[in-house]
Parts: C-alpha cells; structure tokens; sequence
C-alpha cells in the first residue's frame, strides 16, 4: 500500500525526431534509497527467413523482452534479469515469389500418414486390453467358486499388458502432437511447446517400448525384471525418504532463506539439496552462506553436514541396496527357476487335465481298434 508505481511510456517516433532531447534524459526522478525495481520492457519484430530455403512462406516472430533491476534487498548490489517470449504471428503485407510449398505437402502427406497408423495400433492395443479385462473377471469368479479364495493382486495385474498401456499412452500423444503439427505448418497455431512435449515424450515412450523385444531373450531382460521386482520396495522406500527431504526442504528454506542465494525459494532449496545429494557443487554451498549471524551460520554447518551424511551415506546406500538385491534375486531365479504363481499353478493343472483326457480318449480308441 505504500509503494508507488511510476510507469513512463517512450513512442519511438518522438525518440526518432528528437534524439538530441532524449540522448541524456534520465526519464525518472528516481531516489536510489527508496528504489526498489526498474522494469524495462519492448518488443521486437523479426522474421525467420531460413525458411524460405525449403520453400516455405517465412515465420513472423514478437519478441517482448523485459530487463528487470531488483533493489528490493536494499544490500548495495541490484540483481539484473532478463526474460524474452518469443510468438509467431502470421506475417502480413508478403511479396514472396517461387514458394510452392511442394515439401510442406509431402510432410502433411507423411503426418497423416503417421496418423492411420497410430490409430490401428490404438485400436488393436485398447481392443487387447479390454479383452484381457473380461478374462481377468471371469478368473477372479472362477477361482474364487473353485478354490474359495481370492486371487492375489499381483495375479491379476498378469492379465493386463503393460507394454500395451504404454503404446496406448504413445500413440495418444503421437495422435495429438501431428495433429498440432499438421497446424502449425498451415499456419494456425503459433505455439510449438504442447506440440514439442507431445511429440517428445511418445518418441521416449517408443524407445522405452522397444526393451520390450530384448526382454524375450534370457541374457537382455535383466533390466526388466530387476526393474519390476525393485518397483515396489523402491516406491515405499522413496516414500519414507521423500518426508526426510521435505522436512529439510522446509527448513533451510525458512532458516537459510535470508542467507543464502540458494535457499529463497522453495523449489530452489529443492534443486540445491538434490544436487548436494549427487555431490554437486558442495563447497560453493558452503562458502556462500553469509557470516551475519554466528547462530545462523552454526547451524547451516550442521544443517548441511547432516543432510550430505544421511542422504549420501545411508538413504543412498539402502536405495542402491535395495536394487541390488533384487538383481541378486532375479539372477538366482534365472539359474534355479522362478517361483510358480497360484496363476501358473492353475495353468499347469489345466494343462496337465487336457494332457491326461487325451491321453485317455487316444487308450479308448486303441481298444477300439484291437476289437
């Protein structure tokens, strides 16, 4: 409420017919001990004529910059920011001679194409797994009728696929991002980052999908099946660990906070303790802390001496245990065999009824034939 707000608009025109005027104008009547931020923002215009190279029609960008002056510290030492956001625009008024496009049709061609095939393998995928649903339930009353007991809840995630979920997911976002793709290079649609994520993150998933291929091979699927095994424990171990972290987080972002470049923000104090855990830049950590308050600075020595020693020495430790013993686990399967389910002991015993009934049938007909 008390802060005053002086905004000052400069026209380029006037600037441009008067430069001498606005040459050693100081535009403020500023008084530095009560100052506390200077923004300075303007927009630029540029054009993308890379473009035109692939005979394409060129892309009009609006750059709106803003350099910021914080003072709010009052320390003697203002903090100077700069942040640019770039838009594309169409551009207006083009004389532009020769650009046919040809290329521009061919990758529509080949986006659409990409689409149809996504499509099929999102039908078949969703078409898979809701078939794998059905068997599950008519399982899960079967066994429960027959055995008078319920299956475990690792039995009934067999019938689901995973792999299928994740092409699934993949082909979603495969779908979507050509479709905003499609867009952009018609010109609807300037802005590229929901496209970018899109398209990034299902060419990940692609790539995660293809170690589903390695894994019919005894020597490859290590990865997976350690992956699957350690999931569980790992998740219930990073859970405990996880409120550690926070309780530290909260900590020094309220103690440290006043002192330390590292520890203003929340999620700064979040970044800075996870680069002390992999051992990143650990003494600037240290150095950096101001000297102001002896009590404050004691306690970031102990503060941070132990967190490095209980992240680093133990949380990591047992985190890197707990991975390894299941690597062990899973290679000692591997070698003595895996531990039958109550899924595949009821496989076997199917198999082993089908087995004994033809075997009996094949007895009858032999009889048959020797009367």
């Amino acid at each position: 409420s008390d802060t005053e707000r002086d905004c000052l608009h400069i026209d380029l025109q006037a600037l441009s017919k008067n430069p001498q005027d606005w040459k050693n104008s100081s535009f403020f009547r500023l008084e530095f001990y009560r100052l506390l931020q200077v923004e300075i923002s303007f927009h630029l215009k540029g054009i993308d004529l890379q473009t035109i190279h692939f005979r394409e029609l060129p892309d009009c960008y609006i750059f709106q910059n803003t350099i910021t002056f914080d003072n709010r510290a009052h320390s003697g030492k203002i903090k100077i920011y700069f942040d640019s956001d770039a838009h594309i625009e169409e551009c207006k008024d083009l004389n532009i001679s020769g650009s046919i496009q040809k290329n521009t049709q061919y990758i529509l061609v080949f986006d659409a194409f990409v689409i149809v095939i996504c499509l099929a393998s999102l039908i078949l995928c969703t078409r898979s797994i809701v078939l794998a649903l059905k068997l599950r339930k008519r399982f899960l009353n079967f066994f429960l009728e027959k055995y008078k007991r319920h299956v475990c809840n690792a039995d009934q995630w067999e019938f689901i696929n995973g792999w299928y979920v994740l092409v699934i997911i993949s082909d979603l976002m495969t779908i979507i991002g050509s479709i905003l793709k499609m867009e952009i290079k018609a010109k609807n649609l300037t802005n590229c980052d929901l496209c970018s994520i899109l398209l990034g993150t299902s060419t990940l998933l692609v790539w995660v999908g293809a170690i589903r291929y390695l894994g019919y091979f005894q020597a490859y699927n290590v990865l997976i099946l350690t992956m699957q095994a350690s999931l569980p424990k790992v998740l219930r171990f990073c859970a405990c660990a996880g409120m550690i972290y926070l309780g530290y987080t909260f900590c020094g972002w309220i103690v440290l906070g006043p002192y330390h470049d590292k520890f203003e923000d929340l999620d700064t104090v979040a970044e800075c303790l996870f680069s002390l855990v992999n051992g990143d830049d650990m003494f600037a950590t240290f150095a950096q802390i101001q000297k102001k308050s002896i009590l404050v600075w004691l306690f970031s020595r102990l503060y941070l001496y132990s967190f490095i020693s209980l992240f680093i020495y133990m949380i990591l430790s047992l985190f890197i245990a707990l991975i390894t013993d299941s690597y062990d686990t899973i290679k000692k399967y591997q070698q003595n065999g895996f531990p039958d389910t109550d899924l595949q002991e009821f496989l076997k015993d199917c198999s082993s009824k089908e087995k004994c009934q033809k075997e009996s049938s094949a007895f009858l007909s032999c009889i048959c034939c020797l009367r």
